[in-house]
């Protein structure tokens, strides 16, 4: 198997193929990200970078916390390399109050790219001493790194950075050395590698994140980047991380700097580490969804490129090289590429919706319990089969109950949306388990009291899910009106014309199924749409619906549904929307009333994912593995 060649990456001799690209800002900061790391490299990565680290303070004279980091990291497993991403995000260092860049102004494509926290967010041009004093920093930084531990550096230039201001035309308008053709607007780092290498020496890494194109007009070239290529291979760049730069998508640009599921397929960029790959001899990495080990394998077997970057397929599993190498794949727990990390307050409390243990991984452990229990789990939605797969683990006798006649719950609908078939890898993942576990599963099993009575289970986990809410209005109850859930799976089949009711994430996602299936759907949101997406994937769906042709109104109130429609008042006006089907996405209720009655027949009863008010995945599987933990 490629993935499991060893290979030499400049003067580090890598185990294997997989990279653990950076996340972002929790490097040596805390017990949380360090443990994070040290899961990740007894995982079986070649190399973890930590993330940018903008202060480059830190960087030019290293912590006593930056020091523990590299060796500890490196004792986790001592085959695996250490690096520091370092990165420019608005210039040498903030000694501005305003923002710097190559010429005094930003694209639009880089304006909405970038957070600004500057107080003056208006930005100059950086002057040709602030380059070389920048070049000179990191040379100084990367030595002091080298001293304290690190064996490498990632030099950051992509998505809206400066370094990628530079190499793009539509932000670079310079008429110096440093802009014009590809050469003179690649040069700042160009100096600073042959800068590090000096300051650092020959066994010191050097890699570079290199924007491949940008889809804007004036936008980086792929003729542009294999270009620059050549010359960071000449300048002493050890290999090279092959992502996008920046754009004004209506999807939002961290859909594409961190792929989203419903805006990219997997493994979306490693046709432009192809074609860059041609035009050097260093090792070439491509990124971008990768997450299955087969379809990497494919990737390096085919040439397309040398290395394997992973950063979320790492977050959801951090053994995902180890059993990939192993030919353990069903063992693997996929990545969704819904980007909930990034819906978070601090890189230190990144949560996963596969993953109950990211950036929690010291205190969920999962121990084997010295007094195994008989276990009870009804529901087989994501919150039940996880807790049914950790109670199993510790070694409790677990039976599982599911009144459908198949396991999944709804996970079932969920991933029948746009961009949402991922999801039905994550229940074939669960439904594996629960195999390889012995697992006593029960299908079409309605539980009530007599079933519990009759069992005696020790613990009951109820993950029995929540019915879907109906609409108090006159002509509710007409046959021609339907919950979301049945409609997005094809279980229950609608007329032509579909009005959806309800505009958070079931109804948007339901609404473009059904649009990009022949329908013409309108939906009509209370207040504002996508209102419970987070909001960093909130433009993506908005684009999605809109693209597909989805009629959307916010701030409707819903007067009555009648058989040819529904009547409505939308901003104070009243209209009829014409309709076969009626579609309800209002959300859901659980039943309080069963969770009562059984609480009362068993003493240990844990109410976990929808039952308990926790719809999304995240929630509920955090939830799921911390009851599942305390049995």
């Amino acid at each position: 198997m490629k993935l499991s060649e060893p290979l030499d990456v400049g003067p580090m001799h890598f185990r294997n193929r997989i990279y653990h690209l950076p996340i972002g800002e929790p490097g040596h900061r805390s017990e949380v990200a360090l443990e994070y790391y040290c899961e990740r490299a007894r995982g079986g990565v070649s190399a973890v970078t930590t993330g940018g680290l903008a202060n480059m303070e830190n960087l030019r004279h290293p912590t006593d916390e930056l020091k523990r980091f590299a060796t500890e990291v490196k004792s986790a497993d001592p085959a695996c390399y250490v690096g520091t991403q370092t990165l420019a995000i608005y210039g040498p260092e903030k000694t501005h109050k305003r923002p710097l860049t190559p010429s005094g102004t930003w694209s639009e494509a880089t304006r909405l790219s970038i957070a600004v926290d500057f107080p003056d967010p208006r930005p100059l041009e950086i002057a040709v001493e602030e380059i070389h004093q920048y070049t000179a920093w990191m040379a100084e930084a990367a030595a002091a790194q080298k001293a304290v531990g690190f064996d490498f550096i990632e030099l950051h230039a992509t998505h809206a950075y400066i370094w990628r201001q530079f190499l793009s035309p539509m932000d670079n308008h310079r008429e110096d050395e440093y802009g014009g053709p590809i050469e003179n607007r690649v040069r700042w780092m160009c100096e600073t590698v042959q800068a590090i290498r000096a300051a650092a020496g020959p066994d010191f890494g050097i890699l570079f994140r290199l924007a491949a194109m940008e889809p804007e007009h004036d936008g980086i070239s792929l003729a542009d980047s294999c270009r620059a290529a050549q010359l960071l291979e000449a300048a002493g760049v050890d290999a090279l991380i092959i992502s996008e730069g920046a754009n004004s998508h209506n999807r939002g640009f961290i859909a594409s700097c961190v792929p989203l599921n419903i805006s990219f397929d997997r493994n979306c960029y490693t046709h432009w580490a192809e074609a860059i790959r041609r035009h050097v001899g260093i090792p070439v990495m491509a990124v971008g969804r990768i997450t299955q080990p087969l379809e990497a394998e494919a990737i390096l077997e085919s040439g397309q490129a040398d290395l394997i970057g992973l950063a979320r397929a790492l977050m959801a599993d951090p053994e995902w090289p180890n059993k990939a190498i192993d030919g353990n794949f069903d063992a693997i727990l996929p990545c969704l590429g819904c980007n909930t990390c990034f819906d978070r307050q601090g890189y230190d409390h990144m949560t996963c919706s596969v993953n109950a243990r990211l950036c929690d991984e010291a205190a969920t452990r999962v121990h084997s319990t010295n007094e195994p229990r008989r276990t009870m789990v009804v529901g087989s939605g994501p919150a039940g089969m996880e807790a049914a797969r950790i109670a199993a683990e510790r070694g409790h006798q677990v039976s599982l109950y599911e009144s459908a006649p198949r396991l999944g719950g709804l996970l079932l609908s969920a991933a029948a949306g746009h961009g949402k078939q991922d999801v039905d890898l994550w229940r074939v993942f669960l439904e594996k388990q629960l195999d390889h576990l012995d697992i006593d599963v029960h299908l079409n099993t309605e539980v009530n009291e007599a079933l519990v009575r009759q069992i005696q289970p020790d613990s009951l986990v109820l993950a029995i899910g929540a019915k879907p809410r109906s609409l108090n209005v006159p002509g509710a109850a007409l046959a021609h009106v339907v919950p979301a859930e049945t409609v997005i799976t094809g279980e229950v089949p609608v007329g032509r014309q579909v009005v959806v009711i309800g505009g958070g994430m079931v109804g948007l996602e339901t609404a473009e199924h059904l649009a990009e299936t022949g329908h013409t759907v309108t939906v009509c949101a209370r207040s504002r749409l996508a209102s419970d997406f987070p909001p960093l994937n909130r433009p993506a769906i908005l684009d999605n619906v809109a693209m597909a042709g989805v009629i959307c109104y916010e701030n409707t109130r819903i007067n009555a549904i009648e058989e040819d429609g529904v009547d409505v008042t939308i901003d104070g006006a009243a209209r009829h929307l014409p309709a076969d089907s009626v579609v309800l996405a209002i959300g859901s209720d659980a039943d309080a009333d069963l969770i009562e009655r059984l609480r009362a027949i068993v003493a240990d009863v844990h109410v976990v994912g929808d039952a308990n008010g926790n719809a999304r995945f995240r929630e509920a599987v955090i939830e799921a593995h911390s009851a599942a933990r305390a049995l």
